[in-house]
């Protein structure tokens, strides 16, 4: 304390020549009071307009910041808005893929229950198979025979082919006495009936037939007409000179008539026996057209021939026949041999006395059929299914 009280008399010493002067400028003093006042109001204005730019920028800065808010809380709500309307369709979304699942299913369990029945009818199928494998070869055999009888069968009746129907006869024949089944001989029997009558059936070339045909509407056109057999010198006249005399006016305007006519027209005689009757005359063309009547007849006749019509074929014949009779020189050799050959043909029968039925075919048909129907009854029944015991 002592310390501290001791150096302050200097100073109270040296503010003595300080004072002095503060008090002879006691007028100065006055004038820098008026101009601190003026410069504290002076510092107010300025720190009253700074605080009012203070606050209109605060101000301004508050409502733009509160715009942004505004608009970032609109913002906001349109994505609530939308986020809400893409959960709403979402939700629908996965209810229709729900929806579509659960049809799904519904459809596979479906297609399963589908699959398991035929994969059921499968196996039964084949156990039924398994079982006509592992059966004996009769059943092969007995089947083969009732194919062989059918097939002879549409080959005699459709087609008119003896010799291959009788052949395929002989093969089911062959199969059923491979089998050595003595319940069979019936059967057997029937066959080789069936295979007599077809052999006793008449055997006739009918292709041959079809080409004498062929040949003979050749020789058509070659054939001479009667309308070339007449003489060519003219018809005996009486005496053609006039009288003098007056009476005989009527003889002689006859006379003149005739000799003026005989200038226009000849007449001919033809070279024709008392007993046969005189073929009318043809024309050029209508020769022309004869000849191809004939030939068609002909074709007819052929055709028929494949066709077995036997009524059609003779009908034909017959027509060719009277035409070349009447109206070509029956004397000439080509048409004698043409119409002998004619003759010789109309004599062919085209029609074939065919069995109405073989009696092998609807026996055996019956015996195939029941031998069959006892190895299906015969024939073990599949067990049935894990699958379905499950499902159970």
């Amino acid at each position: 304390m002592t310390d501290s009280t001791t150096p302050s008399a200097p100073v109270e010493q040296q503010k003595t020549p300080t004072e002095t002067k503060t008090e002879v400028k006691a007028p100065a003093a006055k004038q820098g009071g008026r101009s601190g006042a003026a410069l504290g109001a002076i510092a107010i204005a300025l720190v009253i307009a700074l605080g009012g730019g203070l606050y209109y920028h605060g101000h301004q800065q508050a409502a733009s910041q509160q715009a942004i808010i505004q608009k970032l809380q609109s913002q906001i709500d349109a994505l609530k808005t939308g986020q809400s309307q893409e959960e709403g369709r979402f939700a629908t979304s996965l209810s229709q893929q729900s929806d579509l699942l659960k049809s799904a299913e519904q459809r596979m369990a479906e297609q399963s229950s589908l699959l398991k029945a035929q994969e059921s009818h499968l196996q039964e199928l084949q156990t039924k198979m398994t079982a006509i494998a592992n059966s004996d070869t009769k059943i092969w055999r007995l089947s083969e025979a009732d194919y062989l009888v059918k097939l002879a069968a549409r080959k005699l009746w459709n087609e008119q082919d003896i010799p291959t129907a009788e052949s395929l006869l002989k093969s089911a024949d062959d199969s059923l006495a491979e089998l050595r089944d003595p319940s069979l001989n019936e059967v057997r029997q029937a066959i080789i009936q069936d295979i007599n009558d077809i052999s006793a059936i008449s055997q006739i070339d009918f292709d041959g037939i079809a080409l004498k045909l062929n040949q003979l509407s050749d020789q058509i056109m070659n054939l001479p007409s009667a309308s070339t057999d007449w003489d060519n010198t003219p018809m005996e006249k009486g005496s053609t000179e006039v009288s003098g005399e007056l009476k005989d006016w009527r003889q002689n305007l006859e006379k003149s008539w005739h000799n003026f006519m005989s200038e226009f027209i000849t007449i001919r005689t033809r070279n024709v026996p008392d007993n046969e009757l005189t073929s009318p005359l043809l024309t050029p063309d209508q020769d022309t057209y004869l000849r191809e009547n004939l030939r068609l007849k002909l074709l007819i006749a052929a055709r028929a021939v494949s066709r077995h019509q036997g009524d059609i074929y003779k009908q034909s014949l017959e027509s060719v026949s009277t035409w070349v009779r009447a109206y070509f020189d029956t004397e000439q050799p080509s048409t004698k041999a043409f119409l002998e050959q004619i003759d010789e043909l109309s004599q062919q029968s085209i029609s074939l006395d065919l069995p109405k039925e073989l009696k092998s075919l609807e026996l055996l048909d019956k015996v195939t059929q029941s031998r069959m129907r006892n190895m299906m009854l015969q024939a073990p029944t599949p067990a049935p299914s894990t699958t379905s015991n499950q499902e159970g």
